[in-house]
């Protein structure tokens, strides 16, 4: 081998190609580069075979061969001993145009490829993740940390009524106009320490009206763990807090209305400044008795008054149940200091009050309203 051969074959060994060049016929008289290891092969191992041959049985492999042997230059891929190889086959003419063989130059291209269809792969995963997420009614959006739009999809469109070429690249915040719960530094701290944060905004849609909506937040890090992007994802509940809201002015309505009502049913009348009176008209139940006794204990409290006068005249019924509130009533007035005078007291209801034994000890009883604030006042007058 001479001096110029050593030197071709010294380049080409240290060159992570592959060149070949073949006759017309298709028989290698070429086989050098560093690429040959690769594939299992020595430099110079391939000359003398007929490529025809030893693809025979490889079509995929063969077709190449024989486009680059019917005089057409063109590039393309093959697997050779689990490797992908890139080959551009260039036709050699004379100087005449006569097809003399074909020279080719080889490449290893396995990572490349493997890349190339990795990408793929996450394109086409990605592309169908995207359509997933348009198919939700959600608004979703991620942003670079400092609130650039980087995706935007269709629920968001739908939401806030930005076109999705029309957002990114807009800061989130500024876009939507957004107000926050709290202040905007504590968010990101937060967000930043866990890597999530859940609350309620209030955006503005691109018609200017407002749109509460529950909004969670994720942090994205990269492979370095630094600060990606943030993945946003926003409930609409603007009809839901408007249905609470007016359920809870509806509340404070029916509780005023009760409140007016329990006042009508319990009212408690000054006669002077020491006697009060309370007509009870209607049924008693549970209910109404603490109201009556809350309503008494809190006059007496507030008057310093000494006499209560309970009228049960318009009571139609005094059963255990009711006997029992009144003594109770009577026995927590008597606590603060005052007297109780029931009166109103009918003959039915006198049959009724021996026939259960009420003990209506230490409790004043008389037929009338009028008697009893008589008594009340002459009492006053004694003690006086």
């Amino acid at each position: 081998m001479s001096e110029y051969e050593d030197i071709v074959r010294i380049v080409f060994d240290n060159l992570d190609i592959m060149a070949w060049a073949t006759d017309a016929q298709g028989v290698v008289k070429l086989s050098e580069g560093g690429a040959l290891r690769v594939i299992g092969l020595k430099p110079g191992q391939l000359v003398g075979l007929n490529v025809q041959d030893m693809y025979v049985n490889r079509p995929e492999t063969l077709g190449p061969i024989k486009q680059a042997l019917a005089g057409e230059a063109h590039t393309a891929l093959s697997h050779e001993n689990g490797r992908i190889l890139e080959t551009r086959f260039r036709p050699m003419r004379s100087p005449s145009g006569e097809l003399l063989g074909v020279a080719g130059l080889s490449a290893d291209v396995t990572e490349r490829e493997h890349a190339r269809q990795e990408l793929a792969r996450q394109t086409d995963e990605l592309r169908r993740l995207a359509e997933l997420l348009d198919l939700t009614h959600d608004a979703i959006l991620t942003r670079a940390i400092g609130g650039t739009i980087t995706y935007w999809n269709r629920g968001a469109e739908q939401l806030y009524g930005h076109e999705r070429a029309a957002a990114i690249g807009r800061v989130s915040h500024e876009l939507l106009q957004t107000r926050f719960p709290a202040d905007i530094e504590a968010i990101d701290r937060h967000l930043r320490t866990t890597g999530h944060w859940n609350g309620e905004l209030t955006h503005a849609r691109a018609d200017g009206q407002d749109v509460i909506v529950a909004s969670r937040w994720v942090l994205k890090r990269g492979r370095d763990g630094q600060v990606d992007e943030v993945l946003e994802l926003n409930t609409d509940i603007t009809a839901r807090k408007r249905a609470e809201a007016e359920e809870a002015q509806r509340q404070q309505v029916l509780l005023a209305q009760a409140q007016a009502i329990q006042e009508l049913s319990t009212p408690l009348i000054p006669v002077t400044d020491e006697i009060l009176v309370m007509p009870i008209i209607g049924t008693l139940d549970s209910v109404r008795a603490k109201q009556i006794m809350d309503a008494i204990l809190r006059g007496v409290a507030d008057t310093h008054a000494r006499f209560v006068i309970l009228d049960i005249t318009g009571v139609p019924v005094v059963d255990t149940a009711v006997a029992g509130a009144l003594l109770r009533t009577a026995h927590a007035v008597r606590l603060l200091g005052a007297e109780v005078i029931i009166t109103g007291i009918r003959p039915e209801i006198a049959h009724t009050l021996v026939q259960i034994e009420a003990n209506l000890q230490h409790i004043v009883t008389r037929g009338t309203l009028q008697s009893g604030i008589v008594f009340a006042l002459g009492k006053r007058q004694l003690d006086a």
